[in-house]
């Protein structure tokens, strides 16, 4: 079977692709409303070399992106949907805690419980953040930390 210089060329893409984790959906600009269920998909770095491990999915306000991150007390707003793991051979051969089809977007007008007290939001721009655990052969002390975001809109 002979393949064409085109034909290789066509598949770089898709390798390159598979270097980080990537968020499918929701797609970038997508307008969620308070309390509506949206489609939640990710597909980590795992590949021949590379294990991913457990992955945490975070909505947090877009300005995290917008400057150096630094250590401060709060550099960021945000919430927490879970940790999920995602299953590849051999880290994780069997996923135990896969992440739902759909995530749920909060209502920021509720109170959060204890002190937390809501506020109002319309059209306001978010990051959906993934922040994923890996390691490869090249060896590090701990897990490496990958991110892969999505911006989209609280409406």
């Amino acid at each position: 079977m002979k393949l064409s210089l085109v034909a290789v060329l066509a598949l770089v893409p898709a390798a390159l692709a598979q270097e980080k984790g990537s968020i499918t959906a929701p797609t970038p600009g997508q307008h969620i409303a308070p309390g509506q269920n949206f489609t939640f998909k990710y597909f980590g770095r795992a590949d021949y070399g590379v294990s991913s491990y457990d992955y945490s999915v975070w909505l947090v306000n877009s300005t995290v992106f917008d400057k150096k991150l630094s250590f401060e007390d709060v550099f960021t707003n945000g919430w927490f949907f879970g940790r999920y793991d995602y299953a590849n051979y051999p880290a994780v051969p069997y996923s135990t805690h896969p992440a739902p089809k759909q995530l749920s977007m909060p209502n920021f007008t509720k109170p959060q419980g204890g002190f937390g007290a809501g506020q109002t939001a319309s059209k306001v721009n978010f990051t959906l953040l993934v922040i994923e655990e890996y390691a490869d052969g090249g060896g590090s002390v701990g897990r490496k930390l990958g991110t892969a975001g999505v911006p989209i809109v609280y409406n």
